[in-house]
């Protein structure tokens, strides 16, 4: 998912929907959609055991790539497909060159997701993976119907000198927006899932002429070169990146299960200790980010990725800012950028100084208050109405009546959501808090349902 174009201040006139949508370049609120609703974002396990359906118009079966050794091997070459013996009196340059289909390497990677560390749970297994990069590789797509192929360039590991070749594929459409779409995709070298974030390059004079799209593209790309060394277990990890003639497509981890927005509207507002472990990995994710001074500036429970496994991890960075100090005002920083109800007060005033990394502490607590109360922040007002009170009367998002926040929680909140920006902690000081303890032994909630605190 794309987050909303940055749109100067001087010129922002959301409408008064009571959408929580973002800023579009234009100033109005984009899409409730964005660039993708991540509402379904199925198991690897279950995709690699529904290839049909994820990967449609592809013949799964058809080998699709060959591959000559270069001084390294695939993690799939010596892996033949499920329930299939290698073939007797395979020679030589069998064992060094193989034709493989997306079938055989899918299955390959399923095996593999099977070997965890002996005793290791899935929640440590989750938190340990670690997507490969690709990064100055040569990037190639196969596309369906693509006829078998030898690289020009090797696809297992390179030698001295060579750049690798990794092939991807693309499956099926996991969310859209209006300026960009979000696929499946699959690393045929590995088998790992991807998710390929993919904005439309302008072709006509027409479309070159669209600031809006030329604010798209330049996000995106200032997106994936500000993001591509982060690495965190709370951040969504940015693997690579690809220009075509057409496309500007961006390779991210695949996370499965759904936003923790989704998450709220299919199942309420959550439990009290579920709220502390999510807060908790949420400044995690945010100390890291300040500390390499980056302001996300669009932080919103939309925007939080959870797995089954209770996992969350920080995504959509297209509005997200770098400065040598992320908490320190900054002059380059004084765009009205974000999502109005989880905005802070200082992002909508003009300052010279412009606004630090506080303003996503000024979020953190909104997002705080969206999962006691399983609705978005400001949820009876119009965006007018919330700006007004925000800008101008200098109030917090209300507690809604169904939310019932005991003393620790709202001082908590009351913290994060304090109007001047210097009275609000630092993400590795709120971390600290002894209201976002947990016993010892606590683990996340099984079945998924149970995180919610409706009756």
């Amino acid at each position: 998912m794309v987050p909303p174009i940055q749109t100067e201040q001087i010129n922002g006139r959301p409408s008064s929907s009571r959408g929580a949508s973002p800023l579009n370049s234009a100033g109005q609120p984009s899409s409730d959609k964005g660039y993708g609703d991540w509402e379904l974002r199925p198991q690897p396990e279950d995709v690699y055991d529904n290839l049909d359906q994820f990967f449609p118009g592809h013949d799964l079966d058809k080998p699709v790539l060959e591959t000559a050794s270069a001084g390294g091997k695939s993690p799939v070459d010596d892996v033949p497909p499920l329930g299939q013996a290698p073939a007797a009196g395979a020679n030589v340059k069998d064992k060094f060159k193989h034709k493989k289909s997306i079938r055989y390497v899918a299955n390959a990677a399923r095996k593999q997701l099977q070997h965890g560390e002996p005793g290791e749970d899935q929640k440590t297994l989750m938190k340990r993976k670690r997507t490969t990069k690709i990064w100055g590789s040569k990037v190639e797509e196969v596309a369906p119907g693509q006829l078998l192929q030898t690289p020009s360039e090797p696809e297992s590991p390179a030698g001295v000198g060579q750049r690798p070749t990794v092939r991807y594929t693309k499956g099926q459409l996991i969310g859209k927006g209006t300026y960009g779409r979000v696929y499946m995709g699959m690393n045929l070298l590995t088998g790992e899932m991807l998710a390929i974030k993919q904005v439309e390059l302008p072709r006509t004079v027409s479309d070159r002429a669209d600031g809006r799209q030329r604010l798209v593209v330049d996000a995106i790309k200032s997106e994936s070169n500000t993001l591509k060394d982060l690495d965190h277990p709370n951040i969504v990890q940015y693997l690579g990146c690809e220009e075509t003639e057409d496309f500007f497509n961006i390779f991210l981890e695949y996370v499965p299960g759904g936003s923790v927005g989704h998450t709220l509207r299919r199942y309420g507002r959550f439990r009290e200790d579920v709220i502390k472990n999510i807060t908790a990995q949420i400044l995690d994710g945010l100390a890291y980010l300040h500390a390499m001074g980056i302001t996300h500036r669009d932080l919103k429970a939309d925007n939080i990725l959870i797995d089954h496994e209770g996992n969350c991890k920080i995504s959509d960075f297209g509005t997200s800012k770098r400065a040598q100090d992320a908490y320190a005002d900054q002059a380059g920083a004084t765009l009205m950028t974000g999502s109005i109800p989880w905005m802070a007060p200082e992002m909508f005033v003009a300052q010279a100084n412009g606004y630090g990394a506080k303003v996503d502490i000024w979020s953190l607590g909104c997002v705080f208050l969206e999962m006691w109360a399983g609705e978005r922040p400001w949820s009876q007002d119009e965006l007018m109405q919330v700006m007004f009170k925000v800008m101008t009367n200098k109030q917090a998002p209300p507690v809604p009546d169904n939310a019932h926040l005991p003393p620790e929680a709202e001082s908590f909140r009351l913290l994060c959501c304090a109007i001047k920006p210097e009275d609000r902690p630092t993400a590795a000081q709120l971390r600290e808090e002894p209201y976002l303890v947990l016993p010892k032994d606590w683990k996340f909630p099984t079945p998924f349902s149970t995180i919610s605190a409706v009756d």
